[in-house]
């Protein structure tokens, strides 16, 4: 792992994607935990979301003055995933940051936006650079009408009311670095109980978490508020869950779903979602697809249909079986 690490930092985004395409085409990837015996009957398949819309990229290093147009995009992508995960009957793990839950917001006192939160100190990670003006800054305080890459409580109402039986998650409330080092316990705390609130609103109990930009920590203030899971990269690509020790499902996190940055084509694309779901069934271990909604519309139209096809097909034929992130850790849980 750290040889192939550090050969891919020496390597152009064009040679990363060469070596990448050799280890699909010649079986070295996805890897697989050939060391564990697996509990499961067979394979079994995630789809998480992190649904965050413009909260994403407002500090972004790259991307924040993208912040508004991301969040459109994922909103004009929503409807269209739902329809297509409908078709399919698969469910999904929606981890929303909590201010899309609200329909509308205002500003406090000396106009400051939610003066009830705690604001987490000038941070800077690999994602974002937060180094001047309030966290909370660019929120509008309008409505999602009057401002729909800030609220999303229509969309929210969308996955809620869906045939299919989604899991609503949480990816925080104001889409932060939730590490120890950037988010001490009490700004952890109200972060995860401003989501829950917003959430009860519309009965939805929340029990999974995905943690923006993959900055995990605060497990204690997860396993209090009664979570029951998280995501997170493993050893393998594909590899089965296990109890931390705050009683935590960790569930692994596989794969990435969306338009390359090495000009792959979308037979490509295919052929190494093929491999990811052939070895999944093989080892009855777990795959975690996981995606944002705001993908690149070329993988929207000409690949995610024909991934979520896949995936059907292979349950269909008993192969595999497709849960939520909840689903699973409760499958997890009870087997233990």
């Amino acid at each position: 792992m750290k040889l192939y690490s550090t050969l891919r930092s020496f390597l152009s985004e064009k040679n990363k994607g060469a070596l990448t395409k050799i280890l699909i085409e010649s079986g070295l990837k996805p890897r697989i935990n050939k060391r564990a015996r697996s509990p499961f009957d067979k394979g079994i398949i995630v789809f998480s979301a992190d649904f965050e819309m413009a909260w994403a990229f407002r500090f972004s290093r790259t991307r924040r003055h993208e912040a508004v147009e991301k969040g459109l995009a994922e909103r004009k992508n929503v409807p269209i995933l739902l329809d297509l995960f409908d078709k399919y009957n698969i469910p999904v793990t929606w981890a929303t940051v909590g201010h899309l839950f609200l329909n509308e917001c205002r500003r406090g006192p000396g106009g400051l936006p939610h003066p009830e939160m705690p604001r987490p100190d000038y941070f800077k990670n690999r994602n974002w650079n937060f180094s001047s003006g309030d966290w909370y800054q660019h929120d509008p305080c309008t409505d999602y009408n009057t401002d729909p890459a800030w609220y999303a409580s229509d969309l929210v109402d969308l996955i809620i009311r869906s045939d299919v039986k989604h899991e609503m998650g949480c990816h925080t409330f104001s889409h932060l670095d939730f590490t120890y080092k950037n988010c001490p316990r009490p700004l952890a705390d109200a972060e995860l109980d401003a989501c829950i609130k917003a959430a009860s609103v519309r009965g939805v109990r929340l029990q999974s978490m995905v943690f923006p930009g993959g900055t995990a920590g605060n497990y204690e203030s997860l396993a209090e508020r009664g979570f029951t899971c998280y995501r997170q990269p493993m050893k393998n690509h594909i590899d089965l869950p296990y109890i931390d020790s705050h009683g935590l499902v960790v569930l692994p996190s596989s794969l990435g779903l969306d338009k390359d940055p090495y000009g792959w084509d979308r037979e490509f694309h295919l052929q190494m979602i093929r491999k990811y779901l052939d070895k999944t069934a093989k080892h009855k271990q777990v795959c975690h697809f996981w995606f944002h909604p705001s993908m690149d519309g070329w993988y929207l139209e000409n690949v995610m249909p024909e991934v979520l096809k896949m995936v059907a097909d292979y349950a269909g034929s008993s192969k595999i079986e497709v849960k939520t992130m909840c689903q699973l850790a409760e499958l997890v849980i009870s087997n233990r």
